[in-house]
């Protein structure tokens, strides 16, 4: 969620005929803590459209102000995560297990780096995990009255990102699980299908309404539309075939050590197993089999559809099983606790220095020693030619004159103040003559890869590719003048979202083979 979007993005959801790419629950919170922050703007804004306030907001003083507050929302949520996965546990089994399942789930590498950004992984996972963890109180205590509780939580996740439907598929499969396993449900049944009922009603009612298909039908079935067409299948990885299938679920499972050291995988089997094994009433054994439901349900309906595997799109599957890995330790300590911290206390090392390994690539990021460079090299009004999403260049010189080059139209990029935008090819940059080109290593890996991305259609790019790879080469008019890249010899690089520790490449134009005087 980039901060210029925040009152941007409720405004265009509830605008008829418009939308925007995510629905609107965190917009609205973000836009409610920065509202005192907004009412300077909209008051110092030329118009009320979506257009000026934009060109108002993106002003450098409003957008540090909302990243810094987006990211503090987020780590709130983040904690909030945590808590709510012990309370699970704790729900299931008892409190020392709800203590382990918190340290475990605290220890995903992916999760350090989204728990402190402002992107919608973590607030979507906390109300998804809050609607679980109303759901387990209401089947392990027979308390349907709180299934209504349930729906109004398991619309708030879905209006946060829409992927949170796929997770929530669960709920169905846990409530017939309830009345299989458990006389009390059936015996109660006029009762339970009466809160149920009010809890469906309660779910699609305020989704209508946060989600805009109330006042803005239109605009909400163009989102729709645009989520189940070039929003997802645009920018799917694997064929749409049962071998694409396979391969986002093998590939999914590669992924594993990514997460957590893979000693953690163990550990979740032998949790599971564990739940599985052991002699328990109906309602604990559904209870417990709530976050496994909730891993295949989202890695089925979301994952195999859209055909993605990055980080952002495993890590509720990661942790959510976290939750068994968690049953698994507290056994451990139960069975042998000296024993059990020799076997522990190394593998949480381990899985702490991946952790720290994060802040280590963020703090040393290389577009910090790009920033640098440019600042040292770059004289005034020399044009520096940029490639793809502003979040992965390093900071330019305000002196330089910046032009974007992309393929996409003009009007569909994230607006940019003092920055030219140019739709063209980019392997035309010979005809433009830039003194200076930067290239980030997450753009241009699309087109050197040798992996085919068959729906994205970068493999189709040729000239695209072979320009790219000329440009490395120092083949295209242009030699390799710097190259920025994480060095540690205590921290290993590592890469989440496209975004940590990822190469940027600095060219100089050449004239008669030397560097431009």
């Amino acid at each position: 969620m980039a901060p210029r979007d925040f009152l941007v993005g409720v405004v265009q959801t509830y605008q008829p005929g418009e939308f925007f790419r995510y629905p609107p629950v965190h917009l609205l919170l973000l836009s409610f803590v920065t509202l005192p922050i907004w009412l300077v703007g909209v008051l110092k804004a030329t118009a009320l459209t979506p257009q000026a306030l934009v060109h108002e907001f993106i002003q450098p003083p409003y957008m540090t102000m909302f990243a810094v507050i987006a990211r503090l929302v987020t780590v709130l949520m983040s904690l909030g995560v945590v808590a709510l996965m012990a309370r699970l546990g704790e729900e299931v089994y008892d409190r020392r297990t709800g203590l382990f399942v918190a340290i475990v789930v605290g220890l995903n590498t992916p999760f350090t780096y989204y728990s402190q950004t402002s992107n919608l992984e973590v607030p979507y996972l906390f109300w998804s995990l809050f609607a679980l963890v109303e759901l387990a109180r209401t089947i392990v205590r027979h308390e349907p009255g709180r299934l209504p509780t349930v729906g109004l939580l398991a619309a708030l996740a879905v209006g946060t990102k829409d992927q949170a439907a796929a997770l929530l598929f669960c709920i169905p499969l846990a409530l017939a699980g309830w009345f299989v396993l458990d006389p009390w449900p059936r015996n109660e049944s006029r009762r339970v299908l009466g809160k149920l009922a009010r809890a469906a009603l309660i779910a699609l009612s305020s989704l209508a309404l946060l989600d805009g298909a109330l006042v803005n039908p239109h605009g909400f079935a163009a989102r729709i539309r645009f989520l189940l067409g070039s929003g997802s299948q645009d920018h799917a990885l694997y064929p749409d075939s049962w071998a694409g299938y396979a391969g986002v679920l093998g590939d999914s499972l590669l992924s594993f050590g990514s997460f957590y050291p893979w000693p953690f995988l163990l550990l979740i089997v032998w949790g599971l197993l564990l739940h599985l094994g052991q002699r328990r009433p109906g309602n604990q054994l559904v209870a417990g089999l709530l976050p496994l439901l909730a891993a295949l349900s989202l890695t089925l309906a979301f994952n195999c559809l859209v055909r993605r595997t990055e980080h952002r799109f495993l890590l509720p599957q990661t942790m959510l099983l976290g939750f068994y890995a968690g049953l698994a330790v507290s056994r451990l300590v139960t069975l042998n606790r000296q024993a059990a911290m020799v076997v522990l206390a190394p593998l949480g090392a381990w899985a702490l220095f991946n952790c720290l390994a994060v802040d280590a690539n963020l703090l040393r990021d290389p577009r910090y020693d790009a920033e640098a460079w440019l600042q040292a090299h770059v004289r005034p009004g020399e044009v520096i030619e940029v490639y793809g999403n502003q979040v992965y260049w390093p900071r330019l010189p305000a002196w330089a004159r910046v032009v974007r080059v992309d393929d996409t139209t003009v009007e569909s990029r994230s607006a940019l103040l003092e920055v030219t935008e140019i739709r063209a090819p980019y392997q035309d940059a010979s005809q433009r003559r830039p003194r200076w080109i930067v290239v980030s290593e997450v753009f241009s890996s699309r087109y050197r890869s040798q992996r085919t991305k068959l729906a994205a259609g970068y493999h189709r790019d040729s000239a695209a590719r072979e320009y790219f790879q000329q440009l490395e080469r120092g083949q295209a008019g242009y030699r390799v003048a710097h190259v920025s890249r994480f060095d540690s010899r205590v921290w290993p690089r590592v890469q989440i979202h496209a975004s940590t520790g990822n190469n940027i490449w600095i060219f100089e134009r050449l004239v008669s083979g030397q560097p431009d005087p």
